[in-house]
């Protein structure tokens, strides 16, 4: 056996564990850079009326409002789900939504009728989880 072959026979091992371990180490850090999300307003949001859509190229979430009941349906199981109205004076009003069992339809009990009757324009803040990636929007909810 030739010294060049033995060496690469005893340097390979070596190359294999350092190998797995750069790669390890580079997915690692891949993962941490691609964890926030920001989601998009589709459109005008009049949450008194119609919907609101917020979008971007993985998640789709519809909200809406009827009897003070805050509904988020989503195109994707969510983890967990987070929303807050934002007032005239910038008190921010925060609600932890609750889930069915199938986590793609999310509903909790807000102000959003009287906050909506108060103001002709209200901010909106939403934070959703999704495969430990965080997906948030603000946006505002008119009347025109």
């Amino acid at each position: 056996m030739k010294g060049h072959t033995k060496m690469a026979i005893f340097i390979a091992p070596f190359l294999v564990v350092g190998g797995y371990i750069a790669a390890d180490y580079y997915a690692q850090e891949q993962a941490k850079s691609k964890n926030l999300f920001e989601l998009s307003l589709e459109g005008h949001c009049n949450l008194a009326k119609n919907p609101c859509i917020l979008k971007n190229e993985q998640l789709t979430l519809m909200l809406s409002n009827k009897n003070d009941i805050t509904i988020i349906e989503s195109n994707h199981p969510l983890e967990e789900v987070m929303l807050s109205f934002v007032d005239k004076d910038n008190k921010e009003t925060r609600y932890q939504m609750h889930s069915d069992k199938n986590r793609q339809f999310w509903q909790s009990e807000t102000q959003a009728s009287l906050l909506l009757k108060q103001s002709p324009k209200i901010k909106m803040r939403l934070i959703s989880i999704v495969n430990k990636g965080y997906y948030f929007s603000e946006f505002y909810s008119s009347v025109y």
